[in-house]
């Protein structure tokens, strides 16, 4: 590390650096809550956002019988804050939810600190605190619906209370149950952190620290129980949740895709860096020899995900903050080593400062759900008449086109003043009609209706909607990425 950033982690006391952290961190999470409403994949959507907007409304629940309703009541609780400050569009209700999941995330802040408060060395923990706060992936991993976004602040707040508790010198009963309680939370949002829980109760067994494991028998019995009240309150049976959620995952869940093992050990390997972070060889075995009870159980889980037909990115969500302790571990051993200094740190802060910057404010698929969502918001009732646009195609427009709004699919040829009059006629509660189009050619005659007032209504400017992110990835495999493709639309407010 460059001699003013030593200077500045290990001048102030960590406490200081814990609210630094968590103010920037904060304020990282918060943006990206606002900025980055799109999706991340279907499920965010499909078995999150959509079906907690569902409870909220007192509509039928449409989710799968292997997904758990404990990430939809807390999704829908946040909904339910949000709509007493007037959160009432989609728009803001999926804003609302997101800045829900950026206040929890910040458990895995504290959780860091309970980590690194017992460790001498005055860089490692500032490094830890700034790493879980500002690393790139992290503020948009904390704002997405995923039980495995959740599931990581648990498992760093849970792991974070055990090494507090481990390295102390007469830790009380009752820190074991509340650290194993937090991996407990965090099994109840990701089954297969569980692999944690066992991981790291076999540690304590074999370090013979009795009281430990017993503190961890009676947290998975509670586990259990918590898991079986989930079941009951949803209507299921005790335990049909993850009985369903086996048998929807026979083998490994080949059917949804199979990947090559070593994908996700080059996910975990991905987020330190290499080649750059290589400079760091020679502290493996240091921090090793530090930080083994809590890598075994790391360790352990990336290899079963590996093992696993179908690999997703976000599997390994819950592991992220552990795997920050390991990079701040490495670096802070390496603080004072040349080629980690001109390599690693410049690399990093080249590196990761712009991708902070692009998670927290370039929103993910814009062209294919920012026309809809503006729309809803701001005029509710919408006629969307729709030209081959990826809103149109979009297998998350459930969320947007809200009754009673209505989507028609409409050739070139209707993009005209006598259509948008007719939806209109057709629709007397609706306020506006929205003119959609993801077809280059078609585009003009967007561009034609700007200003132009009809019986009617009166139409707005042409607007494009698609990321920075979104033209790059396309412009880079047009054919590959069709969903990252811009939509142009056009509003035609009722006069």
């Amino acid at each position: 590390m460059p001699q003013w950033m030593r200077r500045f982690l290990s001048r102030k006391p960590l406490k200081w650096h814990l609210c630094l952290a968590l103010v920037t961190g904060t304020v990282a999470r918060g943006l990206c809550a606002w900025f980055v409403y799109g999706p991340q994949a279907l499920d965010d959507y499909k078995h999150g956002v959509w079906p907690a907007y569902q409870f909220f409304a007192g509509l039928p629940l449409d989710l799968p019988e292997y997904r758990s309703h404990l990430l939809v009541w807390i999704l829908a609780a946040f909904i339910k804050a949000g709509f007493w400050f007037g959160a009432e569009s989609a728009l803001a209700q999926v804003r609302a939810m997101y800045f829900g999941l950026a206040a929890l995330s910040l458990l895995g802040i504290y959780g860091t600190y309970l980590f690194v408060r017992g460790v001498r060395s005055k860089i490692f923990g500032p490094t830890a605190l700034y790493l879980t706060a500002l690393f790139p992936l992290l503020p948009f991993v904390g704002t997405r619906a995923f039980g495995e976004a959740i599931a990581m602040s648990f498992t760093a707040l849970g792991f974070g209370v055990l090494e507090d508790a481990r390295r102390s010198r007469s830790p009380s009963f009752f820190r074991w149950t509340a650290g194993f309680l937090c991996l407990g939370m965090a099994v109840l949002f990701r089954f297969q952190a569980g692999l944690l829980f066992a991981g790291y109760a076999a540690v304590l067994l074999y370090l013979r620290l009795t009281p430990a494991i017993g503190a961890a028998v009676c947290a998975g019995v509670a586990t259990l129980f918590a898991q079986v009240g989930v079941d009951v309150l949803s209507g299921k049976a005790p335990m049909a949740t993850l009985i369903n959620y086996l048998c929807a995952n026979e083998g490994g869940a080949a059917q949804y895709g199979v990947s090559p093992w070593y994908n996700t050990w080059a996910f975990a390997l991905a987020l330190t860096l290499p080649p750059f972070s290589f400079v760091f060889y020679r502290q493996l075995r240091g921090v090793w020899r530090r930080h083994w009870t809590w890598l075994v159980p790391f360790l352990l889980y990336v290899l079963a995900h590996s093992l696993i037909p179908h690999k997703e990115e976000r599997f390994l969500y819950p592991i992220l903050i552990l795997e920050m302790w390991a990079i701040a571990g490495l670096w802070s051993a390496a603080a004072r080593n040349r080629w980690a200094r001109t390599v690693y740190t410049r690399a990093f802060l080249i590196i990761c400062v712009p991708a902070l910057f692009v998670a927290c404010l370039i929103n993910t698929q814009e062209g294919e759900i920012e026309p809809a969502a503006i729309a809803e918001s701001r005029y509710g009732a919408v006629t969307y008449l729709d030209h081959e646009s990826l809103f149109g195609m979009s297998r998350v427009q459930f969320y947007f086109l809200r009754p009673p709004s209505v989507l028609q699919a409409v050739g070139p040829e209707s993009f005209n003043v006598n259509a948008i009059d007719e939806a209109l006629e057709r629709n007397p509660a609706h306020k506006a009609v929205a003119l959609l189009t993801s077809v280059p050619d078609t585009r003009d005659q967007l561009h034609a209706l700007e200003g132009v007032e009809t019986w009617e209504a009166r139409c707005l400017k042409m607007q494009t909607s698609g990321s920075l992110i979104d033209r790059l990835l396309y412009s880079l495999n047009p054919a590959h990425n069709q969903r990252r493709r811009p939509t142009w639309y056009l509003f035609c407010e009722r006069s």
